[in-house]
């Protein structure tokens, strides 16, 4: 049987004391709203000009902040072809940080012609799905 005068001496006011020490790390701000990552842009479009099929390999770099103020996480990432590749933090970028995308067309294998392809992101912040994209014109040579 369980001695109540223990309960209430010892478990009881840890009830109350656990939720206000986890609180301090739990992402809640003061005023007891969520904080939440925000993830600010500097462009989402990039021109990558006009080049030869013989030098096909083009790279940009995008650049952000996150403006929020929680760390925020890229969790997931998609093309609109196996042209484009993009590299981006690994880690969480902390609030107020930079951070860069780099995204990379390989045009090897692709027809001359116009070039536009699409980087679909998925990040644990404001906005929640986002899309960079590039365009040029690829020449035969």
């Amino acid at each position: 049987m369980v001695n109540m005068k223990a309960f209430f001496h010892f478990i009881l006011p840890l009830a109350f004391l656990l939720p206000g020490l986890c609180s301090c790390h739990s992402g809640v701000r003061k005023d007891g709203t969520l904080k939440q990552a925000s993830i600010q842009l500097d462009s989402v479009d990039a021109k990558i000009g006009t080049f030869p099929r013989s030098a096909s390999t083009r790279t940009t770099v995008f650049t952000f902040t996150n403006v929020g103020d929680a760390p925020l996480e890229f969790l997931d990432v998609d093309y609109s072809c196996g042209c484009v590749t993009a590299t981006y933090p690994e880690k969480p970028v902390k609030p107020g940080k930079r951070g860069e995308i780099v995204v990379t067309y390989n045009g090897r294998l692709k027809k001359a012609g116009r070039v536009y392809q699409k980087v679909y992101f998925a990040v644990s912040g404001k906005p929640e799905n986002f899309v960079l994209r590039i365009h040029g014109q690829m020449t035969e040579n």
